[in-house]
């Protein structure tokens, strides 16, 4: 443990000594070193923290980009209907993917389709198309096809409220029951959707800062996030891969000892 007591980049409020490393690396190695020397790569909730993480970075020392710690968690799918007693080993795992999907465009693409040949797509979940919801009744599981155009969210909602849930496709069979119920080029959501952007540490915070026109994923695995030290840190979405200097922080806390204020760093 170390005690800090003048000046250095502490965010006032979130109880965070953010440290910028210039040794570059790529984004899983930087989380490593993060971990391994301090708390984890940064996690940013306002604009004071991104204030406070630019402001330490200087440009004779990098080109622009450098690691924070949010990403995009493509391979977090998951069903709708959540109960592990409806599912077999490895059936939370069955998928039909059409070829090339999911792309995952303009990083967008949360939630999944599936069309008249029974192949699915992943799809921007303020989309609206028609959706399968399902009845479960002990062993028994029916298919209804909704005709009727809705978000994904609205479709999950009208689902639980009339059904049991958003369609959860298990396996071959049910694949082709559900296919059963389009016709070539129709498509209906179903139950599989993912989480987006997550924070390394595992932090639920809503605070973004993109540049303008980001996340794009331009280069289809753009799944990490780089803060642009030449406007105002403002994030943009590139491959994990590329390498880069990095923001790492540790958690401290604030004692007050009369009228004197000392950061405690662990």
């Amino acid at each position: 443990m170390s005690v800090s007591t003048g000046l250095s980049a502490v965010s006032s409020q979130v109880r965070r000594q953010y440290h910028f490393v210039y040794d570059q690396k790529n984004m899983p190695e930087a989380q490593k070193y993060c971990r391994e020397k301090y708390t984890d790569l940064a996690s940013i909730d306002n604009m004071e923290d991104m204030k406070i993480v630019n402001d330490m970075g200087e440009l004779s020392k990098i080109s622009a980009g450098y690691w924070i710690g949010l990403y995009d968690d493509v391979n977090s799918w998951r069903w709708s209907l959540s109960d592990t007693s409806f599912y077999k080993d490895g059936e939370t795992e069955f998928r039909q993917w059409k070829s090339g999907q999911p792309d995952n465009i303009n990083s967008r693409e949360h939630c999944t389709v599936i069309n008249g040949g029974g192949q699915w797509g992943d799809y921007d979940c303020e989309n609206r198309h028609w959706f399968v919801c399902m009845d479960v009744r002990g062993l028994n599981v029916t298919f209804v096809l909704m005709e009727t155009l809705m978000t994904w969210t609205e479709a999950q909602s009208y689902c639980r409220e009339h059904h049991t849930d958003l369609a959860s496709v298990r396996n071959t069979a049910e694949n082709q029951k559900v296919m059963d119920l389009l016709s070539a080029g129709q498509k209906a959501w179903i139950g599989l959707f993912r989480d987006s952007w997550k924070w390394s540490d595992g932090s639920i915070l809503s605070f973004r800062h993109w540049n303008e026109g980001q996340p794009d994923n331009t280069g289809g695995k753009d799944a990490c996030v780089a803060g642009n030290l030449r406007n105002s840190g403002a994030w943009m979405d590139v491959s994990c891969d590329l390498i880069k200097p990095f923001v790492c922080y540790s958690e401290c806390y604030l004692l007050i000892n009369s009228s004197i204020y000392i950061w405690i760093l662990v």
